[in-house]
This record gives C-alpha cells, structure tokens and sequence, in this order.
C-alpha cells in the first residue's frame, strides 16, 4: 500500500471517530427543528467527505477493496425494503427520501457508517466505546448546566430563547436523551468493570484508563438523575407531558398492514404512518389526554414502526440483522455487549429517531468489530489498473452520483434554512420576510407538505391583513391583490393534499383556508364542507372534525346537519364540554329546549369552577336562560293542552376544555370574490 492510501486510511479513521464524538453534541440553530436536521446534515456532510476520501484512494491505487461483513445481506435487504416501499407506497416519495428521522438518506448513511465504523473499530488502537462516552460526558454536562437556568435573568434573542429550557439538551427529546445516557451509562461501566477485573494489578494505564470511565459515569448518572428529577417536578407541578404514541395503536396500526397483501410486504410506505395511526385511533383514545393531537407521524416502536412503513420485508431484514448479532452474543466484549442489548431495547421501546438508529449502528459496528478481531476476515480486491475503460466508466459513476448527492442535499438544506427564517420573522412581527422566505423554502423544495401548508396560512394572512380596512376605502388593485392571495391560499393547500392525498392533516388544512373564507369569497361553504367530509372519511373517529363541520353547517343555520354532527362528536368524546355546549345550543336554536336543557348541564358538570371561571359562569348563566325559556314554552304547551281539553303531560316537547361557538372569520367584504373553478377541492393541482 502506498503512502498515499495509508494517509488517506489514516484520514478516514478520524473522520469517522470525529463523526462518532461529535454526532450526539451537534446542533445549529439555522434549520427549523434544528436537534434533528443539524444532526442529519453533520451526517451526510462527514460521510460525503468520507466518500470523497475512498474515491481519492480509489484514484490513486485503480483498486476496489471490500472487506466481507457479516451484516451485508441483511443491510442490502433493509435498504431495499426502504427503497421498494418508497417507490410502490409511499405517496410523496421525495419527502420520505428525505426525512431527517427515518427516511432513506438517514437510514443508507447509517448503513454506511455502520461500514465505515466497523472496519476502522477492528484496527484500533483506544476502544471505540471512548469517543462517544466522552461525548456523552459533554452532553451530560452541557444539560447540567442548562438545568441550573444560568440564562434566567439573562435578556437572550428569541433566536436562542431554547437555553431557557430547563430540560434542553443536544439529543433532542427528553426520553432519546435519557436513553442516550442509559447508552453510555451501560457501556462505560461495563468497560470499566471489565478494565478492572481483568488486570491481576492496576498499573498507571489501567489506573489513568478507570479514572477517566469512573469520571464518564459520574457525569453521566448526574444529568440522568438530575434530568429525571427535573421532569418529574414538571410533570407534577407544572402538568407538562411526555407526548409518546400510544402502544397500543401502533400495535393496531402494525396488524392493520397485514390485512392487505401490498402493505404487508412493503408497508404503507416510508413517512406516511399517520395516514394508518388515523384509521385505527380508536374512541379510546379520545378519551385520553392526547386526544387533541390527530395524528403521530411515527410509532411507538422503531421496529413496528418499519413493520407498519416497510412491511414484512423489512421488519424480516431487521430482525435477520439482530438475530445474527444475537448469535455472536458471546464472542464480542461484555461493554460491547451491553450496549448493543441497550440499543436494541431502545429501538424496542421508543419512536425511531436519528439518535435511536445512530446507536443502533454504531453498536452494531462495534459488535462486528470485536466479531471480526476474533477470526480472519475475508478482503476482495478488484484490480482495474488494466481496465481503464471500466474504471473511468466507474469514476464518472460516481461522481455523478455524488454530485447529485450535494445537489439535491443542498437544495433540501437551503429550503430548511429558509423556512427556519421565516420562522424567525414571526418572532419580529414581519409579514415581509415570513412571506419572502417561505417563498425561497418552496423554491428549493417543493415537495414539503408542511412548506405548502404554512404559505398557504401566510397567504392568508396577507389577504386578511389587505381586507381589515373600511370597505369602503379598498380600492379595485386591493380587491385583486386579496383575491390573488386568496387563491395562492387554497393553491399551496391543495398543492399539500395533492403531495400525499391519504394524511388528514393536509385536507383539515384546506378546510381550514375555505372555512376562513367563507365571508369573502363565492362557494367557500361548500368546498369547505367538502374538505372536512374528506376529513373525516380519512379520519372517522376524531371529534375535533365533526365539530368543525357542524360549526359550517351552525353558521349557516342549517341545524339539522349541524345536530347530527355536534351528536357525533359528542358520542365520539363524551367528556367535551365544548361539543356538549355546540350541541346545546344547536337544539336551543332549534326549539328542542329540554334537550338544550340537558346538553348545558353537562356543560356545567364537565367544568371545573376553580380552573374555568369564565366558562362556568357562562354556561350556568346559559342554562339558567334555557331553564326559563323551557319553562315558559312547556307552560305554554300545557295551556295548549288544558284548552284542547288534553292532559298536561309533565314532559318536555319531543326531541330527537374552553366554551366557542361557531363564528363567522372576522374579514368580511360588500362584495364577495369569485373564484375559478379549479380552486374547488375535486380540481386537479397544476
């Protein structure tokens, strides 16, 4: 080998110890989410560089190296079960590629760490376990100041306004850092404990060696139980919640994918679990304290996670990939050992994530590592310095291939950056800059349900801001320019459903647009009807829907349907005050007072006095009103009765959080807009 390949050898070993150290610390605040997209970019970022090392290598020796792995046939299974399921399933392909938590770019860059590492842990000199237990020692102490508040009277940017958090750290959500720190916790005092029970007599290496874990562990059990001391104060003083998906539901949404053959083998398609999570939500789950979320866009389990989005073949390519580590359990250091059963549970018990697949693959890579130090490990080498034709053919390849990589890894980092901008000017107050920078996000990336989404709001935005002047003082170009930004509106919603046509989220947006302009703009009420029954039909068991709907149908006095929808909902949450007082009022308006009656004092029964005083006081004074007005009409009807010679009956007529009723959107004009046809929500997007 020449000195060229042990340098560049040499290179990629730091590289990838660097990749491995700074993995858990790395974050920049210039992305939206910045935890998670910091994270993927360092990622691809290291192993693009890495990549472009090999290549160097490859230039200069005309030779191709690969040495065998035992987890080769499974990795090529997994990225193919990724790759099938995105290509047949997957509505919006581009986004799933994507995806900074378990997309195919995150999961092929794992996989080529995870060869990367594997082969540079064989031959080293220090323990692999080392860089990322320092690193967690960094984490662990960064989170330990941050948990003293030492920016609490400190006047920081909103830019910043994160190191405010008591509970923030570098991982990300609380339980991927506790689980973090479990990983390190186990790692380093298995290694330490192995280090001392192996030497008869602890000299000054040894001595240095235990020293420097026995420090990793303190630090790391600190933050452990500082963190958890301090979200457990939060969780009960201050009613802060850990928001998980419930088990039960992915178990649901995992078994609903073996009823059809398609997504049994490839799944529902990568980044599309919420889709499935709102078929199976059940009433239950109304029930509990996360019922106002719609929708998880993973599941409670990374592996049932790839069940329910890759299907049998993935969750057959993960499981070969564990049960062929689990075999080798034995031949591999006891630290190794636990921190791949660490990782293992970890991918058994929490969402997946960048972190959790990154210590999935870097135990797994240190699991192969001490594999291979015990036995010869094969190495191929196909030598092309006779074949030029095939090995220019080889470089052009791939540099194609990586050139595309920065292309379109670029254009996805910039549209983040811009939106993460937008984000920031809400922070100023400037409708400018939150409109200029979500129209470059777009420009660089088209794809992004949530792009379209959020600039299909700012448009809005725009138009009520234009139209909440005097009426009589727009002008003919500010008629144009709110009908213009209105139609941009509905434009960026539809452009969302049309990306993945199977989440709700997208369609409640659009119903959303057409519900706020109800009072401006021609046919709005029934296109907005129509979103929210596609809605529910992709939904059927959220309230919150059926609430919406019934509130078009109540603004528009059409009571009947309006009933039928408050009654649904009612049945789907029992215990919601707010679909109760709808419901109330509906039959009020309706002249079924008993009913009115009966819905507003279980108004008053669902309210708490102490915590919502305002709500109580206004629904009991509603109900006192009802009580009168039903006495009076039954008053009434017994009159009626007692002249037509009848017997009063002592019956009522037959009959079939916060306190709102439907209200019509504050922007109004004299004269409403008409809009084209292809803005209804049947029209295709252009």
């Amino acid at each position: 080998m020449s000195n060229q390949s042990k340098i560049l050898n040499t290179i990629i070993q730091y590289f990838v110890y660097v990749l491995v150290f700074l993995f858990p610390l790395f974050f920049l605040p210039i992305t939206r989410d910045f935890l998670i997209y910091s994270k993927f970019y360092f990622l691809s970022f290291v192993l693009f560089i890495v990549l472009l090392l090999s290549l160097g290598k490859f230039l200069l020796t005309r030779k191709f190296t690969w040495v065998h792995n035992l987890a080769t046939q499974s990795l090529i299974l997994i990225v193919l079960s990724y790759i099938l399921s995105i290509v047949l399933m997957s509505p919006n392909k581009l986004q799933a590629i994507y995806n900074p938590q378990y997309g195919l770019v995150l999961v092929m860059s794992m996989v080529l760490l995870y060869f990367y590492a594997s082969h540079v842990f064989i031959k080293a000199k220090i323990s692999p376990i080392l860089p990322i237990a320092v690193s967690g020692v960094l984490v662990s102490v960064f989170a330990l100041i941050v948990m003293v508040d030492p920016f609490q009277s400190a006047d920081i940017p909103a830019y910043w306004s994160f190191l405010s958090n008591t509970t923030f750290n570098t991982i990300g959500s609380s339980v991927h850092f506790i689980a973090f720190l479990l990983f390190v916790l186990i790692g380093s005092t298995l290694y330490m404990w192995r280090t001392y029970t192996r030497s008869k007599v602890v000299d000054d290496n040894n001595r240095i060696m235990l020293i420097i874990l026995g420090v990793i562990v303190l630090f790391t059990l600190l933050a452990l139980i500082f963190h958890v001391f301090i979200l457990s104060q939060q969780i009960l003083s201050d009613g802060m919640q850990i928001i998980l998906p419930p088990f039960s539901l992915s178990w649901y949404a995992a078994v609903e994918v073996l009823k059809n053959p398609m997504t049994a083998i490839f799944g529902v398609g990568v980044d599309n679990f919420s889709s499935l999570f709102t078929q199976v939500r059940t009433v239950n789950y109304n029930l509990s304290d996360l019922w106002q979320i719609n929708s998880f866009n993973t599941s409670r389990s990374t592996l049932l996670h790839v069940l329910t989005e890759q299907g049998i073949l993935g969750i057959i390519g993960y499981c070969l990939l564990i049960s062929l580590f689990l075999k080798n359990l034995k031949n591999v250091k006891l630290e190794t050992a636990g921190m791949f059963l660490t990782s293992l549970a970890i991918m058994l018990i929490l969402p997946p994530s960048a972190i959790t697949f990154f210590l999935f693959f870097i135990a797994l890579a240190m699991m192969a590592a001490d594999i291979h130090k015990r036995k010869e490990h094969e190495e191929y080498i196909i030598d092309l310095s006779s074949l030029t034709p095939i090995f220019i053919g080889m470089i052009v390849i791939i540099m194609l291939v990586l050139g595309g990589t920065v292309y379109f890894m670029g254009r996805h980092f910039m549209a983040e950056y811009y939106f993460k901008r937008s984000l920031d000017a809400i922070a100023d107050n400037s409708l400018q800059r939150l409109y200029e920078n979500q129209a470059r996000a777009l420009q660089f990336n088209n794809n992004n349900e949530e792009f379209h989404q959020q600039f299909a709001q700012t448009n809005l935005l725009v138009a009520n801001n234009l139209a909440a002047v005097d009426p009589k003082t727009l002008t003919d170009q500010d008629r144009q320019t709110i009908a213009q930004a209105i139609q941009a509106a509905i434009v960026e919603a539809k452009a969302a459903t049309a990306l993945n046509p199977q989440k709700v989220t997208n369609w409640q947006t659009l119903a959303g647009v057409y519900r706020q302009i109800v009072n401006v703009a021609e046919n709005a009420p029934v296109w907005a009807v129509s979103a929210y029954q596609q809605s529910i039909v992709l939904d059927p068991r959220n309230p919150l829907l059926r609430l919406d709907l019934g509130g078009i149908y109540y603004l528009f006095e059409n009571f009947d349907e309006a009933q039928k929808l408050f009654e649904q909902a009612v049945s789907l949450k029992p215990d919601w005050a707010n679909a109760h007082y709808n419901l109330a009022w509906t039959y009020y308006k309706k002249g079924i007072f008993g009913s009115a009656v009966d819905q507003m004092q279980i108004v008053v029964g669902l309210l708490d006095a102490a915590t919502q005083p305002e709500d109580y006081k206004a629904a009991q004074k509603n109900l006192d009103d009802f009580k009168k007005t039903y006495q009076t009409e039954l008053e009434k009807l017994q009159q009626q009765q007692a002249a037509q010679g009848g017997t009063p009956q002592g019956t009522a007529p037959a009959a079939p959080s916060e306190l709102n009723l439907p209200s019509p959107p504050a922007t109004q004009l004299d004269q409403k807009i008409e809009l084209p046809e292809d803005a209804s929500p049947g029209a295709n997007v252009q």
